[in-house]
């Protein structure tokens, strides 16, 4: 499978405090159950802010591990609520917030290479290859 082991000792290391996973819809998903499970093995906990034109809650004060923020992909890069979690995410920074962003390959230029996006050059990329 994707080399979650190597991802999770970066991940403790600490040299990421945020990163964006890229791959296939099925691949991410196959990814995040099998990083899921691994970092509940080790007893650690998870958490996933589903991203949506909707209300969302962002909550400061959740103690996890990890957040997993999904699906990027159906939110327009200037709707407020993309600029709420990215803002969310660096405030989190401050309280060590890690997270992992799942968002498919097709949508990663959008978010994260347009200058004008408030995701732009967030965080690093992990992409993952299709089966």
């Amino acid at each position: 499978m994707f080399d979650i082991d190597k991802l999770i000792t970066h991940l403790n290391a600490g040299l990421f405090s945020h990163l964006v996973v890229t791959g296939s819809e099925r691949n991410l998903e196959k990814f995040q159950t099998g990083l899921k499970q691994k970092l509940e093995s080790e007893g650690k906990s998870t958490c996933e802010l589903q991203c949506t034109t909707e209300d969302i809650k962002l909550n400061q004060n959740e103690k996890v591990d990890l957040l997993f923020v999904k699906g990027l992909e159906n939110l327009p890069v200037q709707h407020a609520n993309t600029y709420a979690i990215r803002a969310y995410l660096d405030a989190g920074t401050y309280n060590n917030l890690r997270s992992i962003i799942f968002c498919e390959t097709g949508h990663y230029a959008k978010h994260f290479n347009d200058y004008d996006a408030p995701f732009y050059k967030f965080c690093l990329q992990y992409p993952i290859s299709d089966d």
